[in-house]
């Protein structure tokens, strides 16, 4: 419980750094898809992590290379949210989900036009050790992306999820909520590495 008042916290403090002042009907649509039932529970195929979606995203799962998932949400004010997952198999040694984080950044400031940090952070989900970074970046036709990216590891496998959604304050309070949602259902079934070799 502890974690989902914080949880809670944290995204409507993001939310509203993000997207500006809310109008109060819109606020309340929010909440209720975030309280909406996850029924379409998918699992990689290679039997390493689980999670829940709504009934109404499009979910792509592949057994070769690192993106692992895709998934699209429906459709509203002209675009669509979406998640992905990555699978890094085959990490150099285990380490933490900050540091994959750390790493993975460094890539994100030399890909990303305008790559801008709201906030990030160690984070525990269903008593998991994990990082989450919130942030934007302009594609190539000028359009601003709200992100949140999430990492977890285990042993020398590392994941990351990252949700994508317009930079609009409409759209970040449409699709955050739901993209936030869906993450906290990811579950690592991956074997705890042996940490006596």
């Amino acid at each position: 419980m502890r974690y989902r008042i914080k949880r809670a916290l944290h995204v409507g403090v993001l939310l509203g750094a993000m997207a500006g002042a809310i109008p109060p009907a819109l606020a309340q649509a929010s909440t209720s898809l975030t309280q909406a039932p996850l029924p379409q529970s998918v699992t990689d195929p290679k039997g390493r992590f689980t999670m829940n979606f709504p009934s109404d995203w499009e979910i792509v799962t592949s057994s070769e290379g690192t993106i692992i998932l895709t998934a699209n949400g429906p459709f509203y004010a002209g675009s669509r949210p979406t998640i992905n997952v990555v699978v890094e198999g085959s990490l150099p040694e285990a380490t933490s989900p900050q540091d994959l984080a750390a790493a993975s950044e460094q890539g994100l400031k030399v890909i990303l036009h305008n790559y801008t940090v709201i906030r990030e952070s160690n984070e525990r989900v269903q008593g998991r050790l994990a990082y989450y970074r919130y942030f934007t970046w302009e594609t190539n036709t000028g359009m601003v992306m709200s992100v949140v990216q999430m990492y977890f590891t285990e042993g020398r496998t590392g994941f990351v999820i990252t949700g994508n959604t317009i930079n609009e304050p409409e759209r970040v309070l449409h699709d955050m909520p739901v993209v936030n949602r869906i993450i906290e259902t990811f579950r690592v079934t991956l074997a705890p590495a042996n940490t006596n070799n």
